[in-house]
């Protein structure tokens, strides 16, 4: 019973730097294989210049897995571990100082797989920062380090840094995501927090639309959605942006927009879509349709007959591009 007791106070220290080293390894491969959702957080805190952006994701994709992979490993746990507190409590205060500045609505790490509040992010680090203390508290006085164990977080920081490079090259060369985590497909599930719970109340149509306050597109995309809230017939309408309330607001008063509009982090926009404005219609919990840019024919056809249903459906009297609000106004 003894020996059970003490190998079981052993393995405390490996398990609770190994659960904090999961998650850094985690959110450093989010970095590494979608890298422009990290980008687009750094962006809105704007300590680093754009240019310098795709090396910065880069460095932190590396150092986030190689630094996961050092706790996972045990490796150096008398430099690593106090290192790692005060790095989190450094992260902590960066995270905080960007919401409390109105420039970001979250820490950013999670790449948008998560949304924890602020509260919620202190709570986490400071989980965090527990298990590394009671891990560098319990740890024995002495441990081997093989050469194989910093070998093997080196590779895996390359790994990652080389990944994420090689993202964002393909990202500038072809104007899409090498790889794209959005979970937004015809047929999916709709999950009410990607519009902050906008939509929960909600019955029958509604059409959501990602929208990007400097998009011109969804300037146009306004002037349509302004029109369809006020005809019964039609879908319900919620417009969602990846920037922070304060920009929120400016948005909406600035184009007189009447209908209910959501801020999301930035990591989340991005892992939703690269292209705005997207938009989904949304029908009992699942995405009925989605587009994006202009709406399709079909719509547009719809939007016409509630407002002029006895209108030839042929098209005329419609605007040279098919505008529904040229045809309405």
């Amino acid at each position: 019973m003894t020996l059970f007791f003490d190998s079981f106070a052993s393995g405390i220290p490996l398990f609770a730097a190994a659960l904090v080293g999961l998650t850094l390894l985690w959110t450093g491969w989010i970095k590494a294989l979608a890298p422009h959702t990290f980008q687009r957080h750094l962006s809105t805190l704007g300590w680093i210049p754009r240019r310098r952006l795709p090396a910065a994701v880069t460095a932190a994709a590396a150092f986030e897995a190689g630094w996961g992979t050092a706790l996972i490993l045990n490796v150096a746990p008398a430099i690593i571990l106090p290192a790692s507190v005060v790095l989190l409590a450094a992260l902590t205060a960066i995270s905080w100082w960007g919401v409390r500045s109105g420039k970001a609505s979250d820490c950013g790490c999670y790449g948008g797989f998560i949304q924890p509040s602020m509260a919620q992010s202190i709570g986490l680090n400071a989980v965090f920062a527990g298990l590394l203390i009671t891990s560098w508290v319990m740890q024995p006085a002495s441990m081997s380090i093989g050469l194989w164990q910093p070998i093997v977080v080196l590779l895996m920081a390359a790994a990652a840094g080389f990944v994420s490079d090689s993202a964002q090259r393909h990202a500038r060369k072809t104007g899409i995501p090498k790889f794209t985590p959005s979970p937004l497909k015809v047929g999916a599930s709709w999950r009410h927090a990607w519009a902050r719970g906008a939509t929960r109340e909600l019955d029958g149509e509604v059409l959501v639309a990602l929208l990007g306050p400097d998009c011109p597109f969804c300037k146009e995309w306004v002037r349509i959605a302004n029109v369809i809230v006020q005809s019964p017939t039609l879908p319900k309408v919620i417009g969602v942006v990846g920037v922070p309330e304060k920009r929120r607001d400016e948005f909406v008063r600035n184009h007189g927009i009447r209908f209910p509009v959501q801020s999301i982090s930035p990591s989340l926009m991005s892992r939703l879509t690269q292209t705005v404005p997207t938009t989904m219609l949304v029908e009992g919990g699942r995405i009925r349709e989605m587009w994006s840019g202009r709406m399709p024919p079909e719509f547009v056809a719809r939007f016409r007959r509630a407002f002029f249903p006895d209108a030839p459906e042929d098209g005329a009297g419609s605007s040279p591009t098919g505008d529904p609000v040229a045809v309405a106004t």
